[in-house]
């Protein structure tokens, strides 16, 4: 057995596995507790000093958001070149910020409850209310736990969507409807499960009176402007 090599394949498995980790900003502290893996063992594969089984090479790649294959094989000089822009995460966190202000508005709006009411059974201001709606001002955790259970909603259902494994019936209905009478752009969207969340979130508004949908659109272009 040729332990040199070995060693310089499990030396390069580190550096990948080190530079993806690096990719998703997270520290091997993290990634052991998302994984199970000791930290002591993780810092020991990007050390290339730890041998790697391909079961642990899935359970890391599935949580960093890759796929095995990009992990065992991936370019690493494509990685490096799709290095986020600085503030890239702040300007997520200020349009996740926005959605969230959105769906705020719009589940009050649905259950007809004003903004003075809303905010009394939180404890808050109407201003500081109109604040978190209007996206002006992030929404603090504990907040938001508040303003779900007065709508009685999971704080859960405003994570960021992901695509549903089985479609929907409006995908599938979707998908029944001749795409000879589409644009193909919009084909592909429809068809795309990716797309789904903005398919299901059109199906929601489509069913919303004119009143509602004025009110809601009005929220959107103070977020927005």
């Amino acid at each position: 057995m040729n332990t040199q090599l070995l060693s310089i394949k499990a030396k390069k498995f580190g550096v990948r596995l080190a530079a993806f980790r690096q990719k998703k900003g997270l520290t091997t502290e993290v990634l052991s507790q998302w994984t199970g893996i000791s930290n002591e063992k993780l810092q020991s594969m990007e050390r290339g000093e730890s041998n790697v089984t391909l079961p642990e090479i899935e359970l890391i790649a599935l949580k960093l958001g890759f796929s095995t294959e990009t992990l065992i094989d991936g370019d690493l000089l494509s990685l490096a070149a799709s290095k986020p822009e600085e503030g890239s995460l702040q300007q997520y966190a200020g349009l996740r910020d926005r959605m969230i202000a959105l769906v705020l508005r719009k589940t009050r709006l649905e259950q007809d409850l004003a903004v003075e009411t809303v905010a009394s059974q939180c404890g808050l201001q109407t201003e500081e209310l109109d604040q978190y709606e209007s996206g002006r001002k992030p929404v603090p955790l504990p907040i938001l736990e508040l303003l779900c259970a007065v709508y009685h909603v999971p704080l859960l259902s405003l994570l960021k969507p992901k695509p549903a494994v089985e479609p929907s019936s409006y995908q599938v209905d979707a998908a029944d409807e001749s795409d000879d009478d589409l644009p193909e752009e919009m084909a592909e969207f429809i068809h795309n499960p990716a797309n789904l969340p903005y398919l299901e979130l059109a199906r929601k508004l489509s069913e919303l009176d004119a009143a509602k949908l004025r009110s809601i659109a009005e929220g959107l272009l103070e977020i927005t402007y």
